[in-house]
């Protein structure tokens, strides 16, 4: 434990170092993942067909808010759908825009929970998402969450649709688009399974990471990750559709390892040296349990070298 310890302290040390350079190449690897991902899924708009361009956008959002690179991202969706057709454009502005006023202009951290949905899909990881949510973030990631999860189903409905809109009229192409998207993203039992999982999995890991039992951090990822598993069991059963279950409990392990992974970098506590403090006041008493951080401090010793001369 003391070298793990030590390892953490001397990581949280380098990245407190060089974060001036850590933190712009983690946004904008982040940005690369989501922009070529989203070019990969639609690619209509040749001039964001371009490497060259998408990288330099990257690396732009590197030294620009998170929530400018949801902004970008969100014109590349719209200007990708415009070029598919006109409604499509105009409802994939509408939905962006029902998230924004309704959503994100009050909270402007939770478009990078948007933005961590299409990048644990293009890992393969989308299933260890809200273990770690819950824990992290807490009810708050409930919506941007959904959202996300809509926007990527948006996309490979929108994807499909091209190859629909290629046989139909031009007098037709609205009516044909629009009713295509609304069809497939209502009827999609998949994306309903999914949210109501990971909107249970991100609420009961909260819950139990919050309560004030011994070891309840492990307790909270633990049934997280269980409750992952059985929730897509019993809604593939209840809504009859099919599920992999290895990705899923793949997705629920690797979740559990993020998690314990991240809340040891955060700090966990010694058990061992609770104490149970008690205050009062004109109106209220208070009952504190206390328990400190395990951490290494490691002293710094200056040692001198003293080299004694020999007089003759």
């Amino acid at each position: 434990m003391t070298i793990l310890l030590t390892f953490r302290d001397n990581l949280k040390a380098f990245y407190s170092r060089y974060d001036y350079i850590l933190t712009p190449f983690f946004k904008c690897v982040l940005a690369i993942i989501i922009f070529f991902s989203l070019n990969r899924k639609l690619g209509n708009v040749p001039a964001l067909d371009n490497s060259f361009l998408l990288l330099l956008l990257a690396v732009i959002c590197a030294f620009i808010p998170v929530e400018f690179m949801a902004g970008i991202a969100a014109v590349m969706l719209v200007l990708q759908t415009v070029k598919v057709s006109l409604d499509v454009g105009l409802v994939t502005l509408a939905v962006i825009a029902v998230f924004y006023f309704g959503y994100m202009r009050f909270d402007g951290k939770s478009g990078v929970i948007v933005l961590l949905v299409p990048v644990f899909y293009a890992c393969h990881m989308i299933y260890a998402l809200p273990i770690v949510l819950g824990f992290l973030v807490g009810p708050s990631a409930v919506i941007p969450v959904i959202f996300g999860v809509v926007l990527y189903y948006y996309e490979g409905v929108v994807g499909e649709l091209q190859n629909v809109l290629a046989a139909v009229t031009e007098e037709d192409d609205a009516v044909a688009g629009y009713q295509y998207i609304l069809n497939e993203l209502l009827n999609n039992k998949d994306m309903v399974l999914i949210f109501v999982v990971f909107a249970g999995v991100i609420l009961v890991t909260y819950a139990i990471y919050r309560m004030s039992f011994d070891n309840s951090w492990i307790a909270a990822f633990c049934v997280g990750g269980f409750l992952n598993v059985v929730l897509f069991l019993f809604g593939s059963v209840t809504l009859a559709v099919t599920v992999e279950i290895a990705p899923i409990l793949l997705g629920s392990v690797l979740g559990i390892v993020i998690a314990v992974i991240v809340q040891f970098i955060k700090g966990i506590v010694d058990y061992q040296k609770a104490d149970h403090l008690q205050f009062e006041d004109d109106e209220y008493y208070y009952y504190v349990k206390a328990i400190p951080k395990l951490s290494i401090s490691e002293s710094n010793k200056n040692v001198k070298h003293i080299n004694s001369k020999k007089h003759e």
